[in-house]
């Protein structure tokens, strides 16, 4: 790997310790109530978990954190409070139906108390209210980050897990955004959309975020379990006839427009871009959520214009319209494979997944450079679906590591 190259993934992996969720979630948390249970969920549960008890540790009654295969976290989490469980993503298993009950059960309430008065988002994230009653109920800290939604699946009535598994593929494969992959999510659910606020009840609530939605709000994370939602059935029924027509009449709940408790973004995509640009001394893109034909387009395009040396960054969580193939490939490499064919010779561009896993591809991204591989080749594993097979034989994959992050992508061009 030439010295360039080396530095562009140096400035990723600095930015992404720079962004360290243990910390953020620490100097997030205000004074400690008198009790807490906390409940940690997505790929960066783990870190996040481990925040709380370093900042509310006294407090803390119990700690679930639900988490994917691959993250080496049981060294890290011991603590006799602390009950971890493991999780497929991105499709849910019985593992993840098995959690999502056993997350429900630990927040709700078991005793009577007044319900507390909502906490309004105008105030700040250290003026919570206090749980110094012993009649009061404890407190339910809520951690989400990406990879929450596949995690976590309480399917409603009327609907099996093979269902949400089929339905999950069918949007994934279409196109759809995870906006719009996350609103038929919530209607399809017990737990998503503020279907686990409604279950805690009486409880205190206070969420923390750790964002992989570009633009993403509280409610857009792992599907919003313990935020207000505004979408509608209706609006999920028209996704659904939209990105999965054989699915349009499944039966779908409606989720509470309304939650106590508040919700605070720790971290996002965007940030993360931005302290990668200023590790590179770069221009920083607008975020974007376009197809890889889209943003492959337009980096081609840029790669002709911009000066030999000179380096652009972007967020981006790019959309891909998958056919039926058994091909081994992710986003990332797929928009490399696009990019890099076009590129000119000494240019480079690396898309790289933050979580470490882009898709299938066994890889967790990739860096090219103009030339890489023949048209032929590149050709053939992008009607395949197949461009972490090509990465990988070309040497220009990045390897397959969970990150303990999961902020969408990171993109990063340099003029040649």
């Amino acid at each position: 790997m030439s010295s360039k190259k080396r530095v562009l993934l140096l400035a990723v992996k600095e930015a992404l310790a720079a962004l360290d969720l243990r910390e953020r979630v620490a100097a997030a948390l205000p004074r400690a109530p008198l009790r807490v249970r906390v409940v940690a969920i997505g790929k960066a549960a783990p870190a996040m978990a481990l925040g709380a008890l370093d900042a509310w540790n006294d407090a803390i009654e119990g700690v679930l954190v639900v988490a994917p295969d691959g993250l080496s976290a049981q060294e890290r989490l011991r603590d006799r409070r602390v009950v971890l469980l493991r999780a497929s993503h991105p499709l849910p298993d019985a593992r993840s139906v098995d959690a999502a009950e056993r997350t429900l059960e630990f927040v709700a309430a078991e005793e009577e108390s007044p319900r507390p008065q909502p906490m309004t988002e105008r105030r700040s994230p250290r003026a919570l209210p206090e749980s110094r009653a012993p009649s009061r109920p404890p407190m339910i800290l809520i951690l989400i980050s990406g990879g929450a939604s596949a995690l976590v699946c309480a399917p409603p009535a009327g609907v099996s897990l093979a269902t949400k598994r089929k339905v999950t593929l069918a949007l994934l494969r279409s196109g759809a955004t995870v906006q719009e992959l996350n609103v038929v999510r919530k209607h399809l659910s017990r737990i998503k959309g503020g279907g686990l606020a409604r279950a805690a009840q009486d409880h205190p609530i206070f969420t923390l975020v750790a964002s992989d939605v570009i633009g993403g709000t509280p409610a857009d994370v792992g599907s919003g379990p313990s935020v207000a939602d505004a979408s509608t059935v209706g609006e999920a029924r028209r996704l659904l006839a939209r990105f999965a027509p054989k699915f349009v009449d499944l039966p779908l709940v409606r989720t509470p427009p309304k939650t106590h408790g508040r919700a605070v973004i720790v971290a996002s995509p965007e940030e993360l871009a931005k302290l990668v640009a200023k590790k590179l001394d770069a221009r920083l893109l607008r975020p974007s959520t376009a197809s890889v034909e889209e943003l492959a387009r337009e980096y081609i395009e840029l790669a002709g214009r911009l000066p030999r040396g000179s380096i652009v960054v972007r967020a981006a969580e790019p959309s891909v319209h998958v056919t039926k193939s058994k091909g081994r490939g992710g986003r990332s490499c797929h928009l490399a494979a696009l990019v890099g064919r076009a590129l000119p010779k000494r240019a480079c561009f690396l898309a790289y997944a933050t979580d470490g896993v882009d898709g299938v591809s066994g890889t967790g991204g990739a860096l090219v450079h103009g030339g890489f591989a023949s048209d032929e080749t590149i050709a053939a594993a992008l009607a395949r679906f197949d461009t972490g097979t090509l990465h990988r034989r070309a040497k220009t994959a990045l390897p397959e590591r969970a990150t303990g992050h999961n902020l969408a992508d990171v993109h990063v061009l340099v003029g040649g």
